[in-house]
C-alpha cells in the first residue's frame, strides 16, 4: 500500500495495508476519549484520502495520535478492529527498541511509518495536493 500525494512528487510506501489497518485500529480501540481530538486523522485513515486543504491540520492529528501511542505498550496494539484478539504476526518478535505502539510500526523500507505519514502530509498542505491511498 502506497500514500501518494496528487502531484506524484511524493509517496510513503506503507507496505502490508494490513499494518495501515492495524494503526487506524489501535486507535480506534485504544485512545477512548482523544478520538475527538483525531477526527481528521482516523478519517483519512479509515478512507485512505485527505484533502489538500485538510493536509496540515490532518498532520498535526497524527502527531497527536503519535503521542498517544506512546503511552500505550507495544503489546497494547490490536492487529484488526474486527477481530480485536488477533494477535499481530510480529507478537512475539519485537525488537527491543520498540518501547511503544508509538515506535511499533514502520513503512517498506524501515522507517518510522506515522513521521513519514506526517511528512507527507504536511507537504501535501503546502503544496496543496490531496493525499490518496493505492494498493499495490
Amino acid at each position: 500500500m502506497k500514500l501518494i500525494t496528487f502531484d506524484r512528487k511524493r509517496v510513503v510506501d506503507i507496505g502490508s495495508s494490513a499494518d495501515w489497518i492495524s494503526v487506524y485500529s489501535t486507535a480506534e480501540s485504544r485512545l477512548g476519549h482523544q478520538k475527538k481530538k483525531i477526527p481528521l486523522a482516523l478519517a483519512f485513515m479509515k478512507t485512505g484520502k485527505c484533502d489538500a486543504k485538510d493536509g496540515i491540520e490532518t498532520a498535526r492529528q497524527i502527531n497527536l495520535m503519535r503521542d498517544e501511542f506512546a503511552k500505550l505498550s507495544p503489546d497494547k496494539v490490536v492487529y484488526d478492529i474486527d477481530n480485536p484478539k488477533q494477535a499481530a504476526p510480529w507478537a512475539d518478535d519485537l525488537s527491543p527498541v520498540i518501547t511503544s505502539c508509538a515506535n511499533l510500526f514502520t513503512t517498506a523500507d524501515g522507517k518510522d511509518m506515522l513521521f513519514e505519514v506526517v511528512s507527507i502530509l504536511t507537504y501535501a498542505g503546502i503544496k496543496e495536493v490531496a493525499v490518496t491511498a493505492e494498493n499495490g
